[in-house]
């Protein structure tokens, strides 16, 4: 019954800690959103967060609100060239890799501006964390290579 009576306890303390220590970020985020508003009203502008001492060069530089939508789109859906190579044939391999934490779907690959055409079956869609390896039937040299998704591009130049 001791043990009962102590665990109980060491929880409620621990609990007790959670909620002061989510109670001082709230205050925190709300005494920043008060100075932003504050040096909006007083000069007409907001600060650029980027020269913050410390944690500035943290901040993604935000100019507009369509970067904000642009920064969250790019968590959200990415995709990266992982390697380039090429077959026995001499077709052209892609590695791609999604970075990004949702899935992307209907690849497809164009080398120099032009269409390349799939040989295989690559992965579709391609969930988070996962790598694919597309392999086309361009067997010419290229100097730039675009993998396209229906939420997002990779490109990748020589």
């Amino acid at each position: 019954m001791l043990p009962l009576v102590f665990g109980i306890l060491i929880l409620l303390i621990a609990v007790y800690i959670g909620i002061k220590i989510l109670k001082n970020i709230i205050v925190g985020v709300i005494l920043i959103a008060l100075v932003l508003i504050a040096s909006f009203l007083i000069f007409g502008s907001l600060p650029n967060l980027r020269e913050i001492p410390f944690i500035g060069q943290f901040l993604p530089s935000i100019s507009a609100p369509q970067d904000i939508i642009l920064a969250i789109k790019n968590i959200l859906y990415n995709i990266e060239v992982v390697d380039v190579s090429r077959d026995s044939q001499n077709n052209l391999l892609i590695a791609i890799a999604n970075t990004g934490k949702l899935e992307v779907s209907q690849i497809r690959v164009f080398v120099d501006n032009q269409t390349a055409s799939i040989i295989n079956s690559p992965k579709d869609p391609l969930k988070s964390g996962e790598i694919t390896l597309i392999q086309t039937s361009w067997n010419q040299s290229f100097s730039e290579i675009l993998v396209q998704t229906k939420q997002v591009n990779a490109t990748y130049k020589k």
